[in-house]
């Protein structure tokens, strides 16, 4: 079985493009329910720069076609416009390309931490289908352990990397409360509402919205739980704030020297932070000269994004080493899938012999057999089934994980004349799994956790 991925994101195709393939959740599951027919196994990530559908199937040529044609079909996108943008990969490049997309790597933002919640959502969207299978259900939840390792253990997601994200640091510094400052939200549109969004989130709670269209400015503070001002009050609020943010589509400055004259004298002294993120400007360049005022525009805010990004980018050798060490324990798992049945049938054969060989013998000697006696017997033949089974299948699971389990897994059907059945075991490192060492096992216990590395502190 082969892991297959084809997609497109903002460095592969043009917007245009993007928007006609990406999916509602409804449209989700219909691109899903065609792969169905030519996928065994099958998600879709679908975000604002990505759409992604990954697969699993016997051949890796004839998988990645059969894919472009379920986009095709279901998106109404023709072929060739899908094969001049789209990417492919397969097997161990597809299981490194998901990692990196659930660390951030691949994100317009290096780092975002949204997409591992689209990574969740994808998953639970194609399981609540029956969709997903063993395979691909164990492929994102690595995604999910390798996107967490990422963002714990290196600075990936640490800097600001966006000019709301920036305004808000700053308000963080000289406020290190914000729960107590007064934040004057100057505008309405989608700036303030990032600002907004990053403000409620960073603890502030006193949020106060300014806008020329009243109604814009009522319904932001209505989603905000933010009070709401009329452009008439805007001397009145500015001197009641600590912080403003101020992001207009004015044509010219609306926040003038002579208007922060006459604030500042009747704030008592209390400084002032304005953060101007509008362009045009709002707020004039001489009003940080008056006492007290600290005025950030918007070139003052790209510098602190430029090295946001290129902090978080220094951080890429560190996510990709986390990624490889990923992919390694994911292809491992993988490889032992391949002896995961042998083990099973094994176990159950020499299980079966164990059973018949006692009941033969207890019916012998059940009338000269204390209760106590009898249970000896039977806990003597399984410790002696465990010991004997307990290294070929750590030979087996070693095999495994050195792509030989195949050819090992071959010989011992045939020397104990195995049948085949279909493999139905899951990946699921969260369940913290261990390798089967124990020689003591029960004869009936899952064999699945003799296979499984162990959990990596997951």
């Amino acid at each position: 079985m082969h892991i297959i991925v084809v997609g497109v994101d903002h460095t592969s195709a043009p917007i245009a493009l993007r928007e006609r393939l990406a999916c509602s959740p409804r449209q989700i599951s219909q691109v899903l329910r065609f792969s169905q027919q030519v996928m065994q196994e099958s998600i879709l990530l679908s975000t604002c720069n990505r759409i992604e559908l990954y697969g699993v199937c016997a051949e890796v040529g004839e998988g990645i076609e059969n894919l472009l044609r379920v986009f095709s079909e279901s998106r109404d996108v023709a072929l060739w416009e899908l094969r001049a943008h789209c990417y492919s990969f397969s097997d161990e490049l597809a299981v490194s390309h998901l990692f990196g997309v659930a660390s951030g790597l691949y994100s317009l933002v290096p780092g975002e931490p949204q997409i591992q919640g689209q990574v969740v959502d994808a998953l639970e969207v194609a399981q609540g289908g029956g969709y997903a299978g063993p395979i691909t259900s164990a492929l994102f939840r690595g995604a999910l352990v390798t996107g967490k390792r990422a963002r714990s253990e290196t600075g990936i997601s640490r800097n600001a990397t966006s000019v709301s994200h920036v305004a808000v640091q700053l308000a963080r510094q000289l406020f290190p409360k914000l729960n107590e400052a007064c934040v004057l939200l100057v505008g309405s549109g989608q700036m303030s509402e990032l600002a907004a969004r990053n403000l409620c989130d960073n603890g502030a709670q006193r949020l106060v919205i300014i806008n020329r269209t009243q109604t814009h400015a009522i319904d932001l503070a209505q989603r905000f739980g933010a009070l709401h001002r009329t452009f008439s009050e805007l001397s009145e609020a500015l001197i009641e704030a600590d912080v403003v943010i101020s992001s207009t589509t004015a044509p010219r400055a609306i926040i003038t020297r002579e208007l922060m004259c006459q604030v500042m004298n009747g704030r008592g002294g209390r400084s002032l932070l304005l953060i101007d993120i509008a362009l045009p400007r709002d707020v004039e360049p001489d009003v940080a000269n008056i006492m007290g005022v600290h005025l950030y525009n918007m070139d003052d805010l790209q510098a602190c994004v430029t090295e946001g990004i290129r902090l978080r980018m220094q951080e890429v050798v560190h996510v990709q080493s986390i990624i490889a060490d990923e992919v390694k324990t994911f292809e491992r798992w993988l490889r032992s899938l391949s002896v995961v049945d042998t083990i099973s049938d094994l176990r159950h054969y020499a299980d079966e012999l164990r059973q018949q060989e006692l009941t033969r013998t207890m019916r012998q000697l059940s009338s000269s057999l204390s209760e106590r006696e009898a249970a000896a017997v039977r806990e003597l033949t399984t410790r002696l089934v465990n010991k004997l089974l307990h290294t070929p299948m750590l030979r087996l699971k070693d095999a495994a994980a050195q792509g030989q389990g195949h050819l090992y897994s071959e010989a011992t059907r045939y020397l104990f004349d195995l049948e085949e059945k279909p493999n139905e075991t899951y990946y699921d490192r969260d369940e913290g799994q261990q390798a089967g060492d124990d020689t003591d096992i029960p004869g009936d216990r899952a064999i699945t956790a003799a296979l499984v590395e162990p959990a990596d502190n997951h």
